[in-house]
C-alpha cells in the first residue's frame, strides 16, 4: 500500500465515524412550548380568595411546586436541545473539514510530478493528511465529550427538581463505596484513588464522569495564568489528580492507551490529569515536604506520574536486542551476543507519545510529562545521529550502510509521533531552544535527515508565528530570536549539512524550512531594526547597528531560507505547497508595504526621523532577501555570474508562484497581471547583466510612488483636487484599477496624476520625493560591493 493510498484508508475510516445523513438537531427534545402551557394551567388552578384554610394552603404550596418543577423542566428542556443542536453542528463541521483535508491531499498529490521518487515526494503529503484527520477526530471527540459531559450534568439538574421521584430506579442508589463511605465524607485523595480505579476498570458511573472532568478543567482566570506558568490550583484538587494518576501504578503506556479506549470520550480526560498533576508551575499554597506528598501536594511534579510513565521516562531512549551471552561452566563470558535486530526507539515511548495526543493540549504548558517526552527525543536524535554506529541497522551491516534508510524506517516514525506529541508545550519547546542544550538540539534536528522531511520537527514552532503578535509572556519571540541568531550565525553549516554532500537544509528538511520561514515572517521587519505591528516589538534587531546599510545577519538568515526555492527547471505550478522561498518573497513584501504605509503617515505627521527610518528598513529588508538568495546559488554553484543569474531566477519565480497562490498568474493578462507586472519589476528587479559593475541596475520604484499615494489619499492628505485623480483609479477594495500600459495616453495620464499628487502629500515640499530617494540610497548601498559570501 502507498503513502497516499494509506491516507485514504484512514480517512476512509475516519469519515465512517461521523455517520450519514443529516445530523439531527434538538427540537425533539424541546418540550418547553407544551410545558409553558401546561404551567399556565397549572397557575390558573390556583386557590383563589373563594377556597381558604389548612386545605387550601397545602394544595397552593404543592400547586407552587408543581408549577416551579414545570417551569424548570421547560427551561433545563431548552438547553438540552440546545446541546444536542451543538453536537449535531460539531458533526456536520467535522465532516466539513474531513472533506477540506482530502481535497487538499487531493490536489497536492495531483502536483508531484511522475517519476521513480514520486512515492518519495507523496509521504510527506499524506503523513500531513493524516496528521489533520487525526487532529479533527480527537478535537470532534474532545468537543463531543464536553456536550456529554453537558447533558449529563442537566440529568442531575432534572433529579434535583424531583424527577427521581417521579421515575422511580431499580439499581440501588449510588454514591457510596467498598468502605461504606459516602463521596462526601471522603477525602479528594480517597476520591481520586476511587475514580482512577474505577477508570481503568471501566466502570465509571455518571457521577464519576463528571468529578472527573470537574477536576481536570480550568477555568478561563486558571488558563492564563498557567499560560503565564503563574497558576494555582486548590489543594483539594491537585490531592485529587495526583492520586488519580498515582494509582495507575505500573501500567505501562500501552495498557493506559487501551483503559482510555473503554472509556469513551472520557479517555482524554486521564491525560489531562497527568498534565495538571505533573506541572510544577502550578501551585497550591502548601508547604513543600520531601519527599512531596500526593495527600497534601504544594505543586504539581514528576512524582505525580504513574510508575509505568516515570519508567518509560527513565530509561534509555533507544535499544538494540542482543542475543545471550555465552558462557563457560564459570560463568565467564567466552562469546558476547551479537545483535539480533536495529538499534530501535525503546518500547513504550510511541505509545506515550499515542496517549499524549488524546488530551487536551492547552493543558501543555512546562509540564514534566512533556518536558520527560522531550529530553527523550533529544537523546534519540542526538543517538540516532552520531553514527558510524557498529550494525545499527542492524545484523549484518557495516556502522555506515544505509543510515538514512535505518533512520527512516525504525528511528523516525517513533521521533516524529514524539515530536508530535509535544508541539504544543512551548514553554518546553522554548526552554529546550533557549537554553543551554540549544544549539545542540538545534545541530541534531537540522541535520537529521527526516523521513517526513522535517513536517514534525518544523511543528515544534508553529506557534511562534500565531503567538507573534499577542505574546505576553515573550515566549514566541525569545524562541524565535534563539532560532533567528542560530540560523544566522551557522548558515554556513545549514547550507551543507554534515552528512548529506553538501545538501542545503532546504533540500534535505524542506518542511523543516518552511516552518522556520513561516516562524521568522512575522520578525523580518524587527530583524533590520523597525517593527510594523504584526509582532508585539519584543525581538530584538538581528542588525543592530543603524549606521550600517547591509543587513549581514538578516542577510545570512535569508540565505538558508533560500535554499527551499521552487524549481528552476519546471513551471509554477500554483498548486504546490509554498516553498520557504516564496514565503519570504509574501512576507518581505508585506513588511515592505507597511514600512510605505507608515512613511506615508510620518510625512503627513510633519516627523521626517520617522519615514527615512521607515524608509531605511524597507531597504535593508530589501537587500537582505536579494543578497540571501544570492548566497545560497553561490553555496551552490561557486561561480559569481552563476550565482547572479540563477538567484535572480529564484527571486522571479517565487514572486511568480506568490501571485499564481492569489490568483495572478504570471501572463495571465488583465489588470491583475499588469499589478503583479510592476510590482515584480520593483520586488525582483531586472535581469542581470554579465559584467555589470558598479552598484546596483535602478528598479522602476512606480510601484512604491503607487503605494505611497495610496497610504496618503487614504488619510485624504495633499491638495483635493489632485487627489481626486488619483482616486478615480482606485475601486471599493482600495485596488488600484490601471489602464493598459500600451495603447492610448490613459496609462501616461494614471503616472501622471499619481506624480503630481505626491508632490503635494507631505507636510513639506519634496518630502515623498526625499522619502523615496532614502530606500533607494539605502537599497544600493547595500548592494554595492557587499560582504563576500562564504567560499569566494
Amino acid at each position: 500500500m502507498s503513502a497516499l493510498d494509506g491516507f485514504y484508508a484512514m480517512w476512509s475510516k475516519a469519515r465512517d465515524t461521523f455517520g450519514e445523513g443529516t445530523p439531527q438537531t434538538g427540537e425533539q427534545f424541546d418540550g418547553s412550548a407544551q410545558l409553558s402551557q401546561a404551567q399556565a394551567t397549572l397557575d390558573g388552578a390556583a386557590p383563589g380568595s373563594q377556597w381558604t384554610g389548612v386545605s387550601a394552603n397545602a394544595y397552593g404550596t404543592a400547586n407552587t411546586r408543581h408549577q416551579e418543577v414545570i417551569g424548570g423542566i421547560g427551561a433545563l428542556d431548552k438547553r438540552l436541545a440546545a446541546q444536542v443542536t451543538y453536537s449535531a453542528e460539531v458533526v456536520a463541521h467535522g465532516r466539513t473539514q474531513l472533506d477540506d483535508v482530502r481535497k487538499w491531499v487531493t490536489d497536492a498529490a495531483a502536483s508531484v510530478p511522475p517519476g521513480k521518487d514520486q512515492d518519495q515526494k507523496l509521504v510527506p503529503i499524506a503523513n500531513k493528511g493524516i496528521g489533520e484527520v487525526v487532529g479533527i477526530v480527537q478535537k470532534t471527540n474532545s468537543e463531543l465529550g464536553n456536550v456529554g459531559g453537558k447533558i449529563r450534568a442537566l440529568s442531575a439538574e432534572y433529579d434535583k427538581l424531583g424527577l427521581k421521584g417521579f421515575v422511580p430506579k431499580e439499581e440501588p442508589e449510588l454514591g457510596t463505596g467498598d468502605d461504606g463511605k459516602k463521596d462526601e465524607e471522603k477525602t479528594p485523595a480517597e476520591l481520586g484513588k476511587e475514580d482512577s480505579e474505577a477508570f481503568q476498570n471501566g466502570t465509571l458511573t455518571d457521577a464519576q464522569r463528571e468529578r472527573i472532568e470537574a477536576n481536570t478543567h480550568l477555568s478561563p482566570e486558571q488558563t492564563t495564568a498557567l499560560n503565564n506558568g503563574t497558576a494555582t490550583m486548590p489543594p483539594d484538587q491537585m490531592a485529587y489528580l495526583q492520586n488519580f494518576s498515582r494509582s495507575f501504578g505500573d501500567k505501562t503506556p500501552a495498557e493506559i492507551k487501551a483503559m482510555m479506549d473503554k472509556n469513551g470520550a472520557t479517555g482524554g480526560r486521564a491525560m489531562d490529569a497527568f498534565q495538571l498533576a505533573s506541572n510544577p508551575n502550578i501551585k497550591t499554597g502548601l508547604p513543600g515536604t520531601e519527599p512531596p506528598s500526593t495527600d497534601n501536594p504544594a505543586s504539581g511534579g514528576k512524582y505525580a506520574l504513574p510508575d509505568g510513565i516515570q519508567k518509560v521516562l527513565d530509561g534509555p531512549a533507544m535499544y538494540q536486542p542482543f542475543s545471550e551471552d555465552i558462557r563457560d561452566d564459570n560463568g565467564n563470558v567466552i562469546i558476547h551476543g551479537e545483535p539480533t535486530g536495529p538499534l530501535q526507539p525503546s518500547q513504550g515511548l510511541n505509545e506515550l507519545a499515542d496517549i499524549i495526543q488524546r488530551g487536551d493540549g492547552s493543558l501543555q504548558k512546562g509540564t514534566a510529562l512533556d518536558a520527560g517526552l522531550m529530553a527523550k527525543s533529544q537523546e534519540m536524535l542526538a543517538q540516532s545521529n552520531q553514527y558510524p554506529i557498529a550494525q545499527a541497522p542492524g545484523p549484518g551491516f557495516s556502522p555506515t550502510d544505509d543510515v538514512p534508510r535505518w533512520q527512516h524506517t525504525t528511528v523516525d516514525p517513533t521521533l516524529q509521533n514524539m515530536l508530535n506529541a509535544v508541539n504544543k508545550d512551548d514553554m518546553v519547546i522554548h526552554d529546550s531552544v533557549t537554553g543551554q542544550g540549544g544549539k545542540a538540539f538545534l545541530d541534531n534536528l537540522t541535520e537529521h535527515q527526516w523521513q517526513d522531511d522535517g513536517l514534525a520537527a518544523g511543528g515544534l514552532f508553529d506557534w511562534i508565528g500565531e503567538s507573534a503578535a499577542d505574546d505576553p509572556t515573550g515566549r514566541a519571540a525569545q524562541t524565535a530570536h534563539a532560532l533567528a541568531d542560530y540560523t544566522s550565525t551557522y548558515h554556513e553549516r545549514l547550507l551543507n549539512l554534515p552528512g548529506t554532500d553538501g545538501q542545503s537544509l532546504g533540500q534535505v528538511n524542506p518542511e523543516l524550512t518552511r516552518d522556520l520561514a513561516r516562524s521568522f515572517s512575522p520578525y523580518f521587519d524587527d530583524m533590520v531594526g523597525m517593527n510594523t505591528g504584526d509582532s508585539d516589538g519584543q525581538f530584538a534587531p538581528l542588525d543592530k547597528d543603524g549606521t550600517v546599510l547591509e543587513p549581514v545577519n538578516t542577510r545570512h538568515l535569508m540565505s538558508v531560507l533560500e535554499s527551499d526555492h521552487p524549481p528552476l527547471d519546471q513551471p509554477i505550478d500554483p498548486k504546490a505547497p509554498a516553498t520557504a522561498s516564496q514565503i519570504v518573497m509574501d512576507s518581505t513584501q508585506q513588511h515592505v508595504n507597511k514600512y510605505i504605509d507608515i512613511a506615508a503617515q510620518s510625512a503627513i505627521d510633519g516627523k521626517p526621523g520617522d519615514n527615512d527610518f521607515a524608509m531605511k528598513s524597507a531597504g535593508k529588508l530589501q537587500a537582505a532577501m536579494d543578497l540571501g538568495a544570492f548566497d545560497e546559488r553561490y553555496d551552490a554553484t561557486n561561480n559569481e555570474w552563476q550565482a547572479k543569474l540563477q538567484s535572480h531566477e529564484v527571486l522571479s519565480k517565487s514572486y511568480d508562484a506568490v501571485m499564481a497562490g492569489v490568483g495572478q498568474v504570471p501572463g495571465a493578462g488583465g489588470p491583475a497581471a499588469t499589478v503583479g507586472g510592476l510590482l515584480k519589476d520593483f520586488l525582483v528587479g531586472p535581469e542581470p547583466v554579465m559584467d555589470q559593475v558598479g552598484p546596483p541596475q535602478p528598479r522602476d520604484m512606480f510601484p512604491l510612488q503607487m503605494e505611497m499615494a495610496a497610504a496618503l489619499a487614504e488619510q485624504n492628505a495633499g491638495d483635493p483636487g489632485l487627489r481626486a485623480d488619483v482616486q478615480k483609479y482606485i475601486d471599493a477594495n482600495g485596488q488600484f484599477i490601471i489602464p493598459p500600459q500600451e495603447g492610448g495616453k490613459d496609462y501616461e495620464n494614471f503616472t501622471l496624476a499619481i506624480t503630481n499628487y505626491l508632490a503635494t502629500g507631505g507636510a513639506e515640499p519634496g518630502t515623498i520625493t526625499s522619502m523615496l530617494q532614502t530606500y533607494w540610497n539605502t537599497y544600493s548601498g547595500a548592494m554595492t560591493n557587499p560582504t563576500k559570501p562564504p567560499g569566494s
